[in-house]
């Protein structure tokens, strides 16, 4: 079955791939390893091969038994567009999200010249919202370019964890921006006026903004747990979506 989530931007996980490998510095603290060598010390079922990249065919169908509308985060333990994920499975998942128009899915991928291959010659299904994170100038910023090429209805981008200052970012054709600190005990802290710079480089560009979480460490630079730094930006919550998603 799919699964409840404590991610603030979601309401249920789809995972019909677990498993994967690091691509960029955003992964080198990756909270879906972890979570997946949890699940098999555990013994439960899907995770027999830890995180090593699996296929789950038997999942595929999970969605079409839910008739309640749901907003999906699909593989919260894996990256849908890895290179170990044919392209004709990947057909079958957006063939279940194309089937039920019902629910919202949201894709994030740090493989974002795969995402634009695969969508070369295809459009997005219109409940499909597709995002590319962005944790850092070098690996993350070109992803943009690629995300743009894709024909979706809602774009974003995922801003987490954000490992440094972005700069001047080009937000055209984006929809909506997510972003969050780094949480762990390895967490690496994450600067205030980089997420307000991104913040009002947002509200310049008319784009959602929704701030997700300080992480391990606080906006005065102090280590806590993520629930006692919380989610306040200057004293305010940013819990923005795109405005295209509730009037479609």
């Amino acid at each position: 079955m799919t699964s409840k989530t404590k991610i603030e931007w979601t309401e249920q996980t789809w995972n019909p791939v677990t498993g994967c490998t690091k691509v960029s510095p955003g992964c080198k603290h990756c909270y879906a390893e972890t979570m997946a060598h949890r699940l098999h010390a555990m013994g439960a079922r899907g995770y027999e091969n830890g995180f090593q990249l699996t296929l789950m065919p038997d999942r595929l169908e999970q969605p079409v038994r839910r008739k309640v509308p749901t907003v999906y985060f699909v593989n919260s333990m894996s990256d849908l567009f890895h290179e170990g994920v044919p392209f004709d499975y990947i057909d079958r998942v957006f063939d279940v999200i194309q089937r039920t128009p019902q629910h919202t899915y949201q894709i994030l991928t740090k493989r974002a010249e795969r995402l634009a291959q695969y969508f070369a010659n295809r459009p997005a299904p219109r409940n499909a919202w597709i995002g590319v994170s962005v944790e850092d100038k070098a690996y993350g910023l070109p992803r943009i370019d690629q995300l743009r090429t894709v024909d979706a209805g809602i774009r974003f981008l995922s801003v987490e964890p954000l490992l440094e200052e972005l700069g001047e970012i080009d937000l055209t054709n984006i929809d909506w921006v997510i972003v969050g600190g780094e949480s762990g005990s390895k967490a690496r802290p994450m600067q205030p006026e980089w997420v307000e710079a991104i913040q009002l480089a947002c509200a310049n560009q008319n784009v959602a903004f929704f701030f997700k979480q300080w992480g391990g460490w606080g906006a005065d630079g102090v280590r806590r747990s993520k629930q006692a730094n919380g989610r306040y930006l200057n004293g305010k919550t940013f819990d923005e979506i795109p405005m295209r998603a509730v009037t479609s």
